[in-house]
């Protein structure tokens, strides 16, 4: 194997767990990006109006306690994740209904799948994991940054804009992930 495709294979294996991202679906992205936008708006409109940018950074503040909550997250992803990878029923392995589609390695090669619900959760819980682990990292590294005072407001919308969009994006996934958990998984087709 040439070295540039044994470098392509890696970065393929360390960015599948993003893959989520990539699914086709004719409805996924307002799983994906507009339901989190829309949330993020009307977050942003509420934290400009009633809670001071001073409450939001610092180890006490909002970010820094929705931090604390979601670092406990990922064990709890990859235990679902690894309960859906062995759970034990046949229609967990069929393909879902209007299929999405993903685009994997097959040999080597580029190859666009039918997604069974398996897959599609064992897909969205690798996702979620990876997320929360670096919404975590992200937000502890730019809240220990210091930034110049002149640019300090506009870094902090910044950055509250940043971790609110991907605080949505992950709460709307995990919600998307319960549903076929608690509901659509146990649904004949």
């Amino acid at each position: 194997m040439s070295k540039v495709k044994e470098v392509r294979l890696i970065l393929y294996q360390l960015t599948r767990p993003f893959s989520y991202l990539t699914i086709k679906h004719e409805d996924k992205w307002i799983y994906d990006w507009l339901v989190p936008l829309i949330l993020t708006s009307i977050t942003l409109l509420i934290t400009y109006n009633y809670i001071p940018l001073s409450n939001m950074g610092g180890d006490a503040g909002l970010i820094s306690k929705i931090t604390d909550f979601i670092a406990g997250l990922p064990g709890f992803f990859i235990a679902a994740l690894a309960a859906v990878a062995t759970f034990n029923k046949h229609d967990i392995d069929q393909l879902m209904a209007n299929p999405p589609k993903i685009e994997i390695l097959h040999h080597g090669n580029p190859l666009m799948v039918e997604m069974t619900r398996r897959r599609f959760l064992c897909v969205l819980f690798s996702y979620l994991t990876a997320i929360s682990i670096f919404i975590v990292l992200g937000a502890n590294f730019g809240l220990s940054i210091t930034v110049p005072p002149e640019y300090h407001v506009a870094f902090s919308w910044i950055g509250i804009s940043a971790f609110m969009y991907l605080l949505w994006q992950m709460i709307t996934a995990t919600i998307l992930g319960l549903y076929y958990l608690g509901e659509r998984l146990h649904t004949p087709q």
